[in-house]
Protein backbone atom coordinates (compact mmCIF):
# COMPACT_ATOMS: atom_id res chain seq x y z
CA UNK A 1 0.00 0.00 0.00
CA UNK A 2 1.48 3.53 -1.05
CA UNK A 3 -0.12 6.31 1.91
CA UNK A 4 -0.03 8.93 -1.13
CA UNK A 5 -1.50 6.84 -3.63
CA UNK A 6 -5.43 7.25 -3.85
CA UNK A 7 -8.76 7.06 -6.41
CA UNK A 8 -11.14 9.53 -7.22
CA UNK A 9 -14.56 7.44 -7.53
CA UNK A 10 -17.65 8.68 -9.70
CA UNK A 11 -19.08 4.84 -10.73
CA UNK A 12 -22.01 3.73 -9.28
CA UNK A 13 -20.94 -0.05 -9.99
CA UNK A 14 -19.43 -0.04 -6.81
CA UNK A 15 -18.68 -3.66 -7.30
CA UNK A 16 -15.90 -2.20 -9.65
CA UNK A 17 -13.82 -1.03 -5.83
CA UNK A 18 -12.78 -4.82 -5.14
CA UNK A 19 -9.81 -4.05 -7.75
CA UNK A 20 -8.61 -1.52 -5.32
CA UNK A 21 -8.05 -4.01 -2.57
CA UNK A 22 -4.94 -5.12 -1.98
CA UNK A 23 -3.21 -2.59 -4.03
CA UNK A 24 -1.00 0.30 -3.51
CA UNK A 25 -4.38 2.09 -3.14
CA UNK A 26 -4.60 3.34 0.42
CA UNK A 27 -7.44 6.28 0.19
CA UNK A 28 -10.37 7.02 -1.83
CA UNK A 29 -12.47 10.17 -2.51
CA UNK A 30 -16.29 10.60 -4.31
CA UNK A 31 -16.70 14.33 -4.11
CA UNK A 32 -19.45 13.31 -1.40
CA UNK A 33 -19.41 13.01 2.84
CA UNK A 34 -19.99 9.36 2.70
CA UNK A 35 -18.29 6.99 0.95
CA UNK A 36 -19.33 4.30 -1.62
CA UNK A 37 -20.52 0.80 -0.80
CA UNK A 38 -18.36 -1.93 -1.02
CA UNK A 39 -15.19 0.26 -0.10
CA UNK A 40 -12.41 -2.05 0.66
CA UNK A 41 -11.46 -2.43 4.04
CA UNK A 42 -7.95 -0.27 4.54
CA UNK A 43 -9.10 1.73 2.00
CA UNK A 44 -9.54 5.17 3.76
CA UNK A 45 -12.51 7.69 2.77
CA UNK A 46 -12.14 11.24 2.90
CA UNK A 47 -14.95 13.18 3.10
CA UNK A 48 -15.64 16.50 0.64
CA UNK A 49 -17.70 19.34 1.41
CA UNK A 50 -18.78 20.04 -2.23
CA UNK A 51 -19.97 23.46 -2.29
CA UNK A 52 -22.20 25.16 0.31
CA UNK A 53 -25.42 23.05 0.71
CA UNK A 54 -26.00 21.10 4.08
CA UNK A 55 -22.91 22.58 5.35
CA UNK A 56 -24.07 22.89 8.37
CA UNK A 57 -24.44 19.38 8.80
CA UNK A 58 -21.06 18.66 7.68
CA UNK A 59 -18.71 18.74 10.87
CA UNK A 60 -21.20 16.33 13.16
CA UNK A 61 -21.43 13.61 10.01
CA UNK A 62 -17.77 13.47 9.29
CA UNK A 63 -16.94 13.61 13.22
CA UNK A 64 -19.25 10.41 13.47
CA UNK A 65 -17.85 8.69 10.64
CA UNK A 66 -14.54 8.80 12.63
CA UNK A 67 -12.87 10.77 9.60
CA UNK A 68 -8.94 11.66 9.64
CA UNK A 69 -9.04 14.18 6.55
CA UNK A 70 -11.68 16.26 4.68
CA UNK A 71 -11.55 17.24 1.45
CA UNK A 72 -12.90 21.47 0.98
CA UNK A 73 -14.98 23.28 -1.73
CA UNK A 74 -14.63 21.68 -5.34
CA UNK A 75 -13.39 24.12 -7.55
CA UNK A 76 -15.19 27.38 -6.40
CA UNK A 77 -14.11 29.87 -8.89
CA UNK A 78 -15.65 27.98 -11.68
CA UNK A 79 -19.57 28.57 -12.70
CA UNK A 80 -20.25 24.94 -13.55
CA UNK A 81 -18.44 23.39 -10.01
CA UNK A 82 -18.93 24.86 -6.21
CA UNK A 83 -19.00 28.17 -7.72
CA UNK A 84 -18.54 30.30 -4.48
CA UNK A 85 -16.97 33.74 -4.33
CA UNK A 86 -13.79 33.97 -2.05
CA UNK A 87 -14.79 35.81 0.35
CA UNK A 88 -18.20 33.82 1.17
CA UNK A 89 -16.39 30.80 0.98
CA UNK A 90 -13.98 32.43 3.65
CA UNK A 91 -16.85 33.25 5.94
CA UNK A 92 -18.15 29.73 5.51
CA UNK A 93 -14.92 28.14 6.46
CA UNK A 94 -14.53 29.86 9.93
CA UNK A 95 -18.14 28.59 11.05
CA UNK A 96 -18.46 25.40 9.73
CA UNK A 97 -14.94 24.21 8.67
CA UNK A 98 -12.46 25.51 11.24
CA UNK A 99 -14.51 24.14 13.85
CA UNK A 100 -13.09 20.43 12.95
CA UNK A 101 -9.86 21.36 13.86
CA UNK A 102 -10.48 20.74 17.36
CA UNK A 103 -11.12 17.22 16.92
CA UNK A 104 -7.79 16.48 15.26
CA UNK A 105 -9.45 16.13 11.33
CA UNK A 106 -7.03 17.75 8.92
CA UNK A 107 -8.35 19.73 6.83
CA UNK A 108 -7.91 20.28 3.27
CA UNK A 109 -8.41 23.67 1.83
CA UNK A 110 -10.72 24.44 -1.37
CA UNK A 111 -9.74 22.40 -4.46
CA UNK A 112 -8.73 25.06 -7.54
CA UNK A 113 -8.04 24.26 -11.21
CA UNK A 114 -5.22 24.50 -12.78
CA UNK A 115 -6.93 27.47 -14.83
CA UNK A 116 -5.25 31.44 -14.03
CA UNK A 117 -8.44 32.26 -12.22
CA UNK A 118 -7.46 29.06 -9.67
CA UNK A 119 -4.43 30.24 -8.06
CA UNK A 120 -5.90 33.77 -8.32
CA UNK A 121 -9.25 32.35 -6.47
CA UNK A 122 -7.03 31.02 -3.72
CA UNK A 123 -4.99 33.82 -3.16
CA UNK A 124 -8.28 35.87 -2.87
CA UNK A 125 -9.45 32.79 -0.12
CA UNK A 126 -6.34 33.24 2.30
CA UNK A 127 -6.31 37.13 1.88
CA UNK A 128 -10.23 36.84 2.86
CA UNK A 129 -9.38 34.18 5.81
CA UNK A 130 -6.94 36.81 7.38
CA UNK A 131 -5.30 33.71 8.72
CA UNK A 132 -8.45 33.62 10.45
CA UNK A 133 -9.13 29.89 8.22
CA UNK A 134 -7.99 26.50 9.19
CA UNK A 135 -6.16 24.85 6.68
CA UNK A 136 -3.48 21.74 6.83
CA UNK A 137 -3.10 21.20 3.52
CA UNK A 138 -4.01 22.32 -0.42
CA UNK A 139 -5.88 20.43 -2.23
CA UNK A 140 -4.97 20.80 -6.50
CA UNK A 141 -6.29 20.08 -9.84
CA UNK A 142 -4.48 19.57 -13.15
CA UNK A 143 -5.17 18.13 -16.95
CA UNK A 144 -2.88 19.05 -19.76
CA UNK A 145 -0.24 17.18 -21.86
CA UNK A 146 3.07 16.89 -20.49
CA UNK A 147 4.62 15.69 -16.88
CA UNK A 148 6.91 18.34 -17.07
CA UNK A 149 4.20 20.76 -17.33
CA UNK A 150 2.40 19.22 -14.69
CA UNK A 151 5.12 19.42 -12.49
CA UNK A 152 6.29 22.49 -13.20
CA UNK A 153 2.69 23.79 -11.84
CA UNK A 154 2.98 21.47 -8.67
CA UNK A 155 6.24 23.43 -8.27
CA UNK A 156 4.71 26.97 -9.07
CA UNK A 157 2.07 26.67 -6.81
CA UNK A 158 3.95 25.25 -3.62
CA UNK A 159 6.13 28.36 -4.13
CA UNK A 160 3.19 30.90 -4.36
CA UNK A 161 1.39 29.13 -0.90
CA UNK A 162 4.68 27.69 0.88
CA UNK A 163 3.04 26.72 4.36
CA UNK A 164 1.54 24.13 2.82
CA UNK A 165 1.79 20.68 1.56
CA UNK A 166 0.08 19.51 -1.33
CA UNK A 167 -3.04 16.68 -2.35
CA UNK A 168 -3.23 16.27 -5.89
CA UNK A 169 -6.97 15.20 -5.93
CA UNK A 170 -7.65 15.12 -9.74
CA UNK A 171 -5.15 14.84 -12.76
CA UNK A 172 -4.51 13.13 -15.66
CA UNK A 173 -2.98 13.38 -19.03
CA UNK A 174 -5.37 14.42 -21.76
CA UNK A 175 -3.42 12.80 -25.16
CA UNK A 176 -5.36 10.37 -26.79
CA UNK A 177 -2.54 8.14 -26.92
CA UNK A 178 -2.06 5.25 -24.72
CA UNK A 179 1.74 4.78 -24.62
CA UNK A 180 1.95 8.66 -24.00
CA UNK A 181 -0.66 8.53 -20.98
CA UNK A 182 1.01 5.54 -19.68
CA UNK A 183 4.25 7.46 -19.56
CA UNK A 184 3.03 10.75 -18.09
CA UNK A 185 1.49 8.49 -15.51
CA UNK A 186 4.06 6.52 -14.91
CA UNK A 187 6.57 9.27 -14.75
CA UNK A 188 4.03 11.78 -12.74
CA UNK A 189 3.64 9.03 -9.59
CA UNK A 190 7.25 8.40 -9.61
CA UNK A 191 8.26 12.07 -9.06
CA UNK A 192 5.40 12.84 -6.67
CA UNK A 193 6.36 9.68 -4.73
CA UNK A 194 10.15 11.19 -4.39
CA UNK A 195 8.19 15.11 -3.55
CA UNK A 196 7.79 15.89 0.07
CA UNK A 197 5.16 18.46 -0.18
CA UNK A 198 3.35 16.20 -2.12
CA UNK A 199 1.40 14.12 0.71
CA UNK A 200 -1.13 12.15 -1.31
CA UNK A 201 -2.44 12.56 -5.04
CA UNK A 202 -5.64 11.17 -7.18
CA UNK A 203 -5.78 10.03 -10.77
CA UNK A 204 -8.64 10.97 -12.42
CA UNK A 205 -11.08 9.22 -12.39
CA UNK A 206 -11.08 5.34 -11.46
CA UNK A 207 -13.92 4.16 -13.36
CA UNK A 208 -13.41 6.29 -16.32
CA UNK A 209 -10.04 5.83 -16.93
CA UNK A 210 -8.18 2.68 -15.34
CA UNK A 211 -10.56 0.19 -16.12
CA UNK A 212 -11.99 -1.36 -19.29
CA UNK A 213 -15.42 -2.07 -21.12
CA UNK A 214 -15.85 -5.12 -18.62
CA UNK A 215 -14.89 -3.38 -15.41
CA UNK A 216 -11.68 -4.82 -15.50
CA UNK A 217 -8.02 -3.21 -14.41
CA UNK A 218 -6.49 -1.76 -18.09
CA UNK A 219 -2.70 -1.20 -18.56
CA UNK A 220 -3.47 2.00 -17.30
CA UNK A 221 -4.88 1.02 -14.08
CA UNK A 222 -2.69 -1.62 -13.54
CA UNK A 223 0.37 0.40 -13.26
CA UNK A 224 -1.17 2.72 -11.26
CA UNK A 225 -2.79 -0.13 -8.52
CA UNK A 226 0.75 -1.62 -8.11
Amino acid sequence: MNAKRGITFSDTTTTDLSHAANTAISWEYNWAVTPPAKLPPGIEHVPMQWGKASIETFEDTVKNAGAKNVLGFNEPEQMGQANINATEAASLWQQYINPLSASGIKIGGPAVSAAPEGKTWLQDFFSACNKKCKVDFLPLHWYGQGSQYFLQYLSDMSAAFPDYNVWVTEFADTTMNDATVQTFLTNSIQAMDALSYIERYSWFDYSANLLDNNGDLNNLGNAYVQ
